[in-house]
């Protein structure tokens, strides 16, 4: 003979009978033992607690990846264009090489793998390519090692504060003509030789 208690006996006993099925399958055996054994089954009114356990995180899920999903999302190159509002064509091939690492894993480039982004962020590329790539590299925004040329750290601050205090344009600043400033010239010029006769 056993000298365990014979309810703790019992305990193992269903246990090892229970553990095996699924929660629904438990519920139905319990009931199916109450009634067996002509006892009201407190496990009743707990039953839709239980099932109710299982429904509550199928729906959860439901609704919170229709949530996140709209905030989880990748962005597209234009919209990152549009945010940071690079000024300069040696900035935008910072940024490209910004999203080209954050928003498709891809750390490492060659010279010429960012000149397509242009087209990707429908933007006209530049005149000489070369030229402001080579800015870029200069302000220690990329370092140009070959096909394993990569954003900088300073690269990456620039573009995540929106290139702050640094120039916003391309090309020359060209004063607006005054007009009319070219004929007075041309006058002045007439009078000088009408008075040199």
């Amino acid at each position: 003979m056993s000298n365990k208690d014979p309810k703790v006996e019992a305990v193992e006993a269903i246990y090892a009978a229970l553990k095996s099925l699924d929660a629904q399958s438990r519920s139905e055996v319990v009931s199916s033992v109450f009634a067996l054994l002509g006892m009201s089954a407190p496990v009743l009114p707990a039953q839709p607690a239980t099932q109710a356990q299982p429904q509550e995180p199928a729906i959860a899920p439901a609704v919170e990846p229709a949530q996140s999903a709209h905030r989880g999302r990748p962005k597209g190159l234009t919209e990152v264009v549009n945010e940071r509002q690079p000024g300069t064509n040696a900035q935008r091939i910072t940024l490209f090489a910004y999203w080209r690492e954050k928003h498709e894993g891809i750390p490492r480039f060659a010279r010429e793998d960012l000149k397509t982004y242009f087209g990707k962020a429908h933007l006209s590329p530049p005149r000489n390519y070369d030229r402001d790539f080579t800015t870029a590299v200069h302000r220690g925004w990329l370092h140009e090692d070959g096909a394993q040329s990569y954003v900088t750290s300073k690269g990456i601050e620039a573009v995540e504060a929106n290139f702050e205090g640094e120039r916003s344009y391309s090309g020359r600043s060209r004063k607006p003509k005054k007009p009319g400033k070219k004929a007075a010239g041309k006058k002045n010029s007439r009078r000088a030789r009408r008075q040199a006769k």
